[in-house]
């Protein structure tokens, strides 16, 4: 591929970035744009491109600063999103497309449908290590990180990953634990001292044996449903919801706050706020087509 051709291939990369308003990838296309020309054009016309691109810059930089105050996570249709996978696939290897085309669903802020993608991708055994790590970057986007533990101990626990790429993914895993401030004992791999995890038998976590939630918008507004704690690690809490449900469970997605959570406990019952954390369909066995929602508990701060 020529010099020329890179920068074409730069230029339309860095255009469609800008287009679908991934603004902060498109900077670092323009970026790269400017060094190129910088070293392989002409003194005439480096500095007629180096204009063109700053002004494109510029224009990024301006749209980054109109929307810096957070602006909240859209609610694409399926058709939207099956174009925006197909939008940013530039491979031509079907493989790699289809990760690029989950890499875009998740800086589009679209984290269920992503980890959904990924998760496809490592059940074909698709770069195991790679694809578990993007699942576990999209769990510390949403400031999930006992999420993000539960999906490593779940892959441990069913060998879904090697034992080598387990022993990469979970060094990947100890270092964004590390900087988040994060402490949590990881499962022992086969072949290694078993060291038991102090987590395991911590008596400072509130055991809770059922939530009920209070939905205050969305389709059931209004509506209350409460449900066993099957599984809890931490703040951590498991809930299965029915397959006959589908409607119910469409209304937990990965990201989504819930305002009021009542949890109970055997010594205590209190009120609390929860961010769904995961949710996954059960594959085998009487429960089979079932979803197990995990849902991040905060209690209540009182005044």
């Amino acid at each position: 591929m020529s010099d020329q051709e890179d920068l074409l291939g730069l230029v339309r990369e860095a255009d469609l970035y800008r287009h679908h308003g991934l603004l902060a990838e498109s900077k670092e296309k323009y970026t790269q744009l400017l060094e190129l020309i910088e070293k392989q054009s002409r003194p005439g016309e480096r500095r007629r491109f180096s204009k063109a691109i700053r002004k494109k810059i510029e224009s990024v930089e301006q749209r980054l600063a109109q929307t810096r105050a957070a602006p909240k996570t859209p609610d694409l249709s399926p058709a939207l999103q099956s174009l925006i996978k197909k939008s940013f696939s530039f491979s031509r290897t079907k493989e790699i497309a289809s990760m690029e085309g989950a890499l875009a669903l998740a800086k589009f802020g679209q984290h269920e449908e992503a980890i959904a993608e990924f998760q496809g991708l490592l059940r074909r055994g698709i770069m195991p290590v790679v694809t578990a790590r993007h699942i576990l970057r999209c769990y510390f986007s949403l400031c999930l990180p006992y999420a993000a533990v539960a999906q490593f101990k779940d892959w441990t626990a069913s060998q879904t990953l090697a034992k080598e790429d387990l022993l990469y993914v979970r060094r990947f895993l100890e270092e964004a634990l590390r900087e988040k401030g994060f402490k949590e004992d990881l499962p022992s791999l086969l072949g290694e001292a078993p060291g038991r995890a102090k987590n395991d038998t911590r008596d400072d976590d509130l055991k809770i044996s059922a939530i009920r939630i209070h939905f205050t918008a969305g389709p059931f507004q209004g509506e209350s449903i409460e449900r066993d704690v099957i599984c809890q690690l931490g703040n951590l809490v498991s809930i299965i919801i029915p397959e006959r449900r589908r409607d119910l469970a469409n209304a937990f997605r990965i990201g989504k706050r819930l305002d009021r959570v009542q949890c109970y406990s055997p010594i205590t019952v209190f009120m609390g706020q929860g961010i769904v954390a995961r949710k996954s369909k059960v594959q085998r066995g009487q429960q089979q087509g079932d979803h197990i929602v995990d849902i991040s508990i905060e209690e209540e701060k009182s005044g």
